[in-house]
């Protein structure tokens, strides 16, 4: 039976190891998004810095064009700030992501190292039978001898 132990723990360590490649997915695809969403803030922001500074540039403007520009300004501000957010958000999920990861790999460690002591006491067991084994038929050969002599 003590052998069992070591089996039906190899068959939970590795159901263990099928989640925690699921979680790996999981984590590589919300590390891509969050490249993505990065590389979007980026390019929301260079536009908006370019934009900026080509209306800083710009000698004479009339009211109404500023108020556009203006209008223009504040709302690249709001995508760049909800870009900021998404980001941000993305970011916190790849945490809890990494968080759920670490878990289960330390889980596996777990697992493993009970595995490994498992194996090792089903081991001594036959190694203590064998010697068993090989005490009693010495000792019947030591019998036989003395009877025989």
């Amino acid at each position: 039976m003590a052998k069992l132990r070591s089996k039906r723990l190899a068959i939970v360590l590795s159901l263990n190891q099928k989640e925690l490649d699921a979680i790996s997915q999981q984590l590589s695809h919300h590390k891509e998004k969050l490249s993505e969403e990065q590389e979007k803030l980026s390019q929301l922001e260079g536009y908006r810095n370019d934009y900026l500074d080509s209306v800083r540039s710009l000698k004479q403007t009339d009211v109404q064009s500023m108020q556009r520009q203006r209008s223009f300004i504040q709302r690249m501000q709001q995508a760049c700030d909800q870009q900021g957010a998404m980001v941000d958000k993305v970011n916190e999920h790849c945490e809890a992501i990494m968080d759920l990861w670490h878990q289960q790999s330390q889980k596996i460690s777990k697992l493993e190292e009970l595995i490994a002591r498992y194996m090792k006491e089903e081991q001594a067991a036959v190694d203590k039978e064998e010697q068993k084994l090989i005490d009693e038929l010495s000792t019947q050969k030591a019998s036989r001898r003395m009877s025989a002599g």
